[in-house]
C-alpha cells in the first residue's frame, strides 16, 4: 500500500504508475541512462520520456512552451472564462433594454454554453485526428464573428444570434487546454500549469463580471461588445502566428506514464547508452535505433501551418462517440462529474446574482452586482495560489515518501479540502443572502466558496490528466459537454427555483452535494490504483473496437 492507495495484484505496471524520483527509488541502475530534469530536479525522471526530435514538444525551449501556454490561457480567459458570464453583471438592465424577461435574457446565455456543449465531441474529434491547432484558431474566429454581430444592433434578436455564435468558441478552449498541458510539459511540471488555468477558467470569470458590469454601467450595451472584439482580434493574431501544433506522435516507449510496461532498457538503448544496459533487448529493436534518423528541425514559416497532417488513420465516428465511453471508466467519471458540478455550482451562484442583488435590500445596478465578483475572484486566486505554490511539492514529497514511486491519486489529497470549504461557503452564502445580509458579507462567503471549488477542480482534474493521459481529449471534452449541459439547466431554472423557494435552497442542495463529492475521494484515492488496473485490463475502447490508433514514427 502506497500511502493509502492499495496496490494491484493483476498488473506488473498500473499505466499512471510512475517511477518518478530513482534516488528515493534506489533505481539509478535502472533509469540513470534515461532523461532527468535539471537543477534542482535532477534526481526526477521525466515523464513521458522526451524523443530525440527537436520538434516533439516536450523538446521546445522553455521560453516557447511559456509562451504558447500563456497565449492559449488568454484564449481561455476570453472565449471560456469571459464569454459565459459575459452578461452576468447586466441582465437586469439588459432586460428592460430589449424589453424581454429576465429568465428570457439568461436563457441566451444558455443556449450560448449548449452549443459549448454540443460542439464538445465535434471539437475532440478533429484535434484527435488532425491536430488541435486549427481548432483553436477555428474557435477564437467564431467568437470574433459572433461579438461583431452583438455590436451590430441592441435587439434581443441580435443577442440571441450574438450568444449562440459565440457559444462556438468556447469548447476547445475549455477542454483542449488541459491536453496541451500533456502535450508539453512532465509530469512534474504539470501541476502549476493546470491550477493557473483552472484559476483562469474559474475565478477569472468573477474579474469578467466586474469588468463587464462597469463597461456596461459607464459606455453602455455596445461598447460591452466592442471592448470584447478588441481582445478577441488580439489574441487571434497571436495563436496564429506563435501558437504552433502541440499533438505529437512519439513511439510509446517513451510513453512511461500511460504504458503497461515501462520499457526503461529498449529506452536506453534508443538514446545511444546501450552499453549501460541492464538486460538483453531484441536483435530487431537495436537495429531500429542505430538506423533511427533524426528530423530537421522546422522553421518558423512550417510552424504557422494550420493543418499539419493526419495524426490517426481512425474514422471520426470514434472520437465522437469516444468521450461517452470515459463515463464508463468509475476513476474518470469520478473526475468528469466532480469537476463538472463543482463548477456548475459556482456559475448557479453567479446567475442567481442578477435577480437578488437587484432587488432590496440591496437595489444594486449593473456595475455594483459586477463589483459582487471581487468575493469569488480573490477566493479563487487564493485557492490557485495555493495549489500552485503546494501541488507539485507536496506531490514530490508525497512520491519520495513512497519509494520514488508516483500515484495519480496523490492529486486527490486536495479535494478533502475543496469540497468541505466549498459546502461550508455555499451554506453560509445561501443564508446570508436570505437574511439579506451586507453585500460585503455575501461576497466573501461566496470567495470562501470559489476558493474550494477552485482547489476541488483542480484535484479532479490534474488526476484525470495523470491517470488516463492517453483519454485526456476524450475526459476533458466529457467534463466540458456535462458542465455546459448543467449550465443551461440552471439558466432555464435557477432563477425561477429562486424566486419560489429563496436562496437558501438552491445554495444547500449545491453545499450538500460538495461535501458528499469530498467524502466520495477516499474511495477514489483508495481504490483508485485497482480502478485504473481494471481498466488497463478492460478497456472498453479495446472491447468495444473504439481504441484510436496514431501512425507509428518511424524507428529505422
Amino acid at each position: 500500500m502506497g500511502l493509502g492507495v492499495l496496490e494491484d495484484s493483476k498488473l506488473d505496471h498500473v499505466p499512471g504508475t510512475v517511477l518518478l524520483n530513482d534516488h528515493a527509488a534506489h533505481a539509478e541502475d535502472l533509469t540513470g541512462t534515461l532523461k532527468h530534469g535539471t537543477g534542482r530536479n535532477a534526481h526526477i525522471v521525466l515523464s513521458p520520456q522526451p524523443s530525440e526530435d527537436p520538434n516533439d514538444p516536450l523538446n521546445w525551449p522553455g521560453w516557447k512552451k511559456e509562451v504558447v501556454i500563456w497565449i492559449l490561457c488568454l484564449g481561455a480567459m476570453l472565449h471560456a472564462g469571459t464569454n459565459g458570464p459575459f452578461l452576468n453583471a447586466s441582465y437586469f438592465e439588459i432586460a428592460a433594454q430589449v424589453n424581454k424577461p429576465l429568465t428570457t435574457v439568461v436563457l441566451a446565455s444558455g443556449y450560448n454554453l449548449l452549443v459549448a456543449g454540443i460542439c464538445g465531441p465535434f471539437v475532440c474529434a478533429f484535434s484527435r485526428k488532425y491536430g488541435k491547432r486549427h481548432v483553436f484558431i477555428i474557435s477564437s474566429l467564431f467568437d470574433i464573428v459572433g461579438t461583431a454581430i452583438g455590436e451590430a444592433n441592441v435587439s434581443y434578436k441580435y443577442l440571441l444570434a450574438a450568444r449562440i455564435v459565440q457559444g462556438f468558441s468556447t469548447s476547445a478552449y475549455e477542454s483542449l487546454i488541459i491536453a496541451c498541458v500533456g502535450d508539453l510539459y512532465f509530469v512534474h511540471q504539470r501541476g502549476l500549469r493546470v491550477a493557473i488555468i483552472n484559476f483562469i477558467l474559474n475565478a477569472a470569470s468573477s474579474l469578467a463580471s466586474i469588468i463587464c458590469g462597469q463597461v456596461f454601467q459607464s459606455l453602455g450595451y455596445l461598447w460591452l461588445f466592442h471592448m470584447f472584439q478588441i481582445f478577441c482580434v488580439l489574441q487571434f493574431v497571436l495563436v496564429v502566428l506563435f501558437c504552433p501544433e502541440t499533438t505529437y506522435i512519439r513511439d510509446e516507449r517513451y510513453n512511461t506514464d500511460t504504458v503497461v510496461d515501462e520499457k526503461y532498457v529498449e529506452l536506453a538503448h534508443i538514446e545511444g547508452h546501450g552499453e549501460k544496459r541492464t538486460a538483453t533487448v531484441d536483435a530487431e529493436s537495436l537495429g531500429r535505433v542505430r538506423t533511427a534518423d533524426i528530423p530537421k528541425k522546422k522553421t518558423f514559416l512550417q510552424e504557422l501551418a494550420i493543418f499539419t497532417g493526419v495524426y490517426s488513420s481512425d474514422s471520426l465516428f470514434k472520437f465522437l462517440f469516444g468521450p461517452f465511453l470515459t463515463l464508463l471508466n468509475p476513476a474518470a467519471c469520478y473526475a468528469v462529474l466532480c469537476s463538472g458540478i463543482l463548477n456548475s455550482w459556482y456559475v448557479g451562484s453567479a446567475i442567481i446574482l442578477a435577480g437578488i442583488f437587484s432587488g432590496p435590500p440591496w437595489m444594486f445596478n449593473a456595475a455594483q452586482i459586477g463589483y459582487l465578483g471581487a468575493g469569488p475572484f480573490i477566493g479563487g486566486m487564493l485557492g490557485s495560489i495555493l495549489v500552485a505554490v503546494g501541488s507539485d511539492p507536496i506531490i514530490k514529497l508525497m512520491t519520495k515518501r513512497n519509494n520514488g514511486t508516483y500515484e495519480p491519486e496523490f492529486r486527490l489529497v486536495f479535494m478533502s479540502i475543496g469540497g468541505v470549504t466549498s459546502g461550508v461557503g455555499m451554506f453560509l452564502f445561501g443564508y446570508t443572502m436570505a437574511t439579506g445580509a451586507p453585500a460585503e458579507v455575501c461576497a466573501f462567503l461566496q470567495g470562501l466558496m470559489m476558493f474550494g471549488v477552485l482547489i476541488g477542480i483542480f484535484a479532479t482534474l490534474s488526476y484525470g490528466l495523470d491517470a488516463f493521459r492517453t483519454q485526456s481529449n476524450e475526459i476533458f471534452v466529457m467534463n466540458m459537454l456535462f458542465k455546459n449541459f448543467m449550465f443551461y439547466g440552471l439558466s432555464n431554472y435557477a432563477n425561477p427555483w429562486v424566486a419560489q423557494s429563496g436562496p437558501e435552497e438552491i445554495m444547500y442542495v449545491f453545499g450538500g452535494t460538495s461535501i458528499l463529492l469530498a467524502l466520495l475521494a477516499i474511495p477514489v484515492y483508495v481504490y483508485g490504483k485497482r480502478m485504473r488496473s481494471w481498466w488497463s485490463r478492460h478497456d472498453l475502447f479495446v472491447s468495444l473496437g473504439m481504441q484510436t490508433t496514431g501512425p507509428k514514427p518511424d524507428m529505422g
